[in-house]
């Protein structure tokens, strides 16, 4: 049973983080030499955060067994999967570098997980972002393939979420870029650079307008003016801002509103 658990992700069952690395890599080690293909997808669930929030951490215990079944069901061929920790997933795929193949099960991941969970505590609707990468096109050992398919989900949730991508040289570009923005936050809240876009909401009965809605908008040295839904993308995907960076991020806003 030791020997299980240090395996296997105790809450679903599949394999963990240790034994998925061990297996990619063992896979990738003997399908080198025979130059055979292997694709590894990485799957990120949207709004899973909300549920632990909203619902508590035992409805995320079994909202996390029921995507772990539906992704079983999804994928209806050799494969290997794993819960790497949190909300995310990954998938071993041998002898399979078709991508239309692999776009297929990427929106069939992505339409199962769509899909209204029911659990004791209520209704929830998540998503999920995938980002693909393929030996040995994408690079030969673990580490490569497994970064290449971390940047192609990064790229896939800053797409909007709900989508798939696969890796490719540009996402290497797109990345240092976005990288590049996330820390001219810092200099942006220094500068008073961000601003309030206020969009009314109207009652529809009266045509009156009831309530105004706040966005955050950056004016960028360089980018010029960065809107909200592109604003949104970069602080939800950046690793460098914490709660106290969206804290700030927030005060900053706070003492910029100009209320019409």
């Amino acid at each position: 049973e030791t020997a299980r658990l240090a395996r296997f992700d105790s809450l679903t069952g599949l394999s963990n983080r240790h034994r998925m690395a061990h297996h990619i890599e063992a896979t990738l080690t003997a399908f080198k030499a025979a130059r055979r293909n292997c694709a590894v997808m990485m799957i990120d669930l949207d709004r899973f955060k909300h549920v632990n929030d909203t619902l508590g951490h035992a409805a995320g215990d079994e909202l996390l067994k029921q995507v772990a079944a539906r992704i079983t069901r999804a994928i209806d061929r050799e494969c290997e999967i794993g819960r790497l920790g949190g909300d995310e997933f990954q998938v071993m795929l041998p002898d399979i570098d078709d991508r239309g193949i692999l776009g297929e099960l990427a929106m069939r991941i992505i339409a199962m997980l769509r899909q209204p969970f029911s659990l004791d505590e209520g209704r929830c609707v998540i998503g999920a972002s995938v980002g693909v990468a393929i030996a040995p096109h994408d690079g030969v050992t673990r580490e490569e393939i497994v970064r290449a398919a971390d940047l192609a989900l990064y790229a896939a949730k800053n797409g909007g979420r709900g989508q798939f991508r696969f890796f490719s040289g540009e996402l290497e570009n797109e990345t240092i870029f976005r990288r590049r923005l996330e820390q001219d936050l810092g200099q942006a809240l220094h500068e008073e650079q961000l601003f309030l876009r206020f969009e009314p909401i109207v009652d529809a009965a009266s045509q009156a307008v009831c309530a105004l809605e706040a966005h955050v908008c950056w004016t960028h040295d360089q980018r010029g003016i960065i809107d909200e839904e592109e604003f949104a993308q970069i602080v939800e995907g950046s690793s460098l801002l914490g709660d106290v960076g969206s804290w700030a991020i927030a005060q900053a806003c706070l003492s910029a509103a100009q209320w019409p």
